[in-house]
């Protein structure tokens, strides 16, 4: 979720690197379903160190990422993505790459968040090949998910990132501040932080090592597989923790800004949506759940893999956590549709405290469609909240037609055939056809889908 705008409609509505070596996992895991569609480049593998300064805001340091060539034909260029150049643009670059080993770096476009790469030499199918580059991080002064503000530093999609090439092509979509333009296939990450002693690191991932440096930094190294990107938090912060269904769930956050009281409602409102989804949606395959509170002004909450950023809401909370399904485990392109993960975000958000259950319409605002992209929304802003009330007034409709545990059921079904995948919009549309008529339910696609503005392939 981008905006605290749609939320508030929404609750009216009911390889090696430094030394360091990645922890070594197959492709593909036994609860991973490969997707039809073949993803490029293949088994991302980054491995990142990097040192703090300015309380957190810039962060410098240097950058392995390992990949193969799983195409049919040999490789000889990649792309990079620094998704959050995009905040302000080639004009203050706040990610920069340089001395590149491995490739040889391209002009930068799309306002500096894709940057192409010319590997060394070709890159046979089925062979693997490393890049290495020197890394800065510097964070806009901004309350948001990609800034520093009041002592709290946001790193949201700050890595370099491979970009995703499929049966679609090259996906070069732009960044998009209302939103995002996210689009990824999980990999491996292990990312060592090197901080004063004081400095707090949530992250993606869990700790998997801690080592006081003769300087008296400290360097401390996240580990995290079958996860789509990396991010973290950092600042002084204080922690308050639970277990549920065998994941630690940690809610951190500034003093000041968060009183204890409300972290530990926090705490309970997080415990509770990862214990409904998880038996809802299948289970939460991750050892170690972060949640970063404090108050942003031009944003609700943002979620990434194993941690989300969260305004002091239960709706919030509970809408980022169902994006840990949403985006998480069953993939998107988020910039071309944004819908279908956001409009299950928000229908699920009302699971750990009741149930939306009927929505007989919504009004569209002139001539949106359900499954328009970030283009589109970006272009008429005010019609975005669409994909958070409108997509859920949909799935409630749903939830009617079938009965809420039978349109649960259908959900689980739906993220254990891409679970670690990427779906699409034919593939929710073919789940839903296919449960009505496994479970005798009235359901005629076409004036269905119709009604709903939703394009089908």
């Amino acid at each position: 979720m981008r905006t605290a705008r749609a939320l508030a409609v929404l609750v009216l509505l009911a390889a090696t690197c430094l030394g360091v070596a990645p922890v070594a996992t197959p492709a593909a895991t036994p609860d991973a379903t490969p997707d039809a569609v073949v993803h490029h480049p293949g088994d991302p593998s980054y491995a990142v160190r990097l040192r703090s300064a300015q309380g957190g805001r810039v962060w410098t340091g240097r950058a392995n990422i390992s990949f193969t060539n799983i195409q049919n034909a040999p490789l000889r260029k990649i792309y990079l993505r620094l998704w959050s150049n995009g905040v302000d643009g080639c004009g203050n670059e706040a990610i920069v790459i340089w001395d590149l080993k491995g490739g040889a770096l391209g002009p930068p476009g799309l306002d500096c968040t894709e940057v192409p790469v010319t590997l060394s030499r070709p890159l046979a199918t089925g062979e693997r090949t490393t890049l290495s580059m020197r890394l800065r991080i510097t964070l806009p002064r901004r309350a948001d998910r990609f800034g520093y503000s009041n002592g709290l530093a946001l790193v949201g999609s700050a890595l370099p990132a491979l970009a995703v090439r499929d049966d679609r092509g090259r996906h070069r979509a732009p960044f998009v501040d209302l939103g995002e333009s996210f689009y990824s296939v999980v990999g491996r990450y292990r990312v060592t932080l090197v901080t004063p002693p004081h400095l707090d690191t949530p992250t993606t991932g869990t700790l998997a090592g801690t080592k006081t440096l003769p300087s008296g930094l400290v360097a401390r190294t996240y580990a995290a597989t079958r996860v789509r990107d990396f991010a973290w938090a950092a600042g002084r912060l204080q922690q308050v923790a639970g277990d549920t269904a065998g994941t630690r769930v940690v809610v951190s956050y500034r003093p000041g800004s968060v009183t204890p009281q409300q972290a530990s409602a926090m705490l309970a409102a997080a415990r509770r949506s990862l214990a409904t989804f998880s038996a809802a949606f299948g289970s939460y395959p991750y050892p170690e759940l972060d949640v970063v509170l404090g108050a942003f002004p031009d944003f609700g909450g943002m979620e990434y893999p194993t941690i989300v950023f969260s305004e002091v809401d239960k709706w919030t909370v509970a809408h980022e956590i169902a994006h840990q399904w949403w985006y998480g485990l069953v993939g998107n392109d988020q910039y071309a549709e944004p819908w279908l993960d956001e409009s299950l975000a928000t229908w699920s958000e009302e699971l750990p405290f009741g149930a939306w259950v009927g929505c007989p319409a919504y009004s569209f605002p002139g001539n949106a469609r359900l499954t328009n992209d970030m283009g589109y929304w970006a272009a008429y802003p005010g019609r975005y909240d669409t994909v958070y009330d409108g997509g859920g007034c949909m799935l409630a409709d749903l939830a009617r037609r079938f009965g809420k545990d039978r349109f649960i059921r259908v959900l689980r079904d739906y993220a254990a055939d891409h679970r670690l995948g990427v779906a699409r919009t034919g593939d929710f549309t073919a789940a839903i056809e296919e449960a009505a008529v496994r479970f005798g339910v009235a359901f005629d696609p076409a004036s269905y889908w119709a009604a709903w503005r939703v394009d089908t392939p």
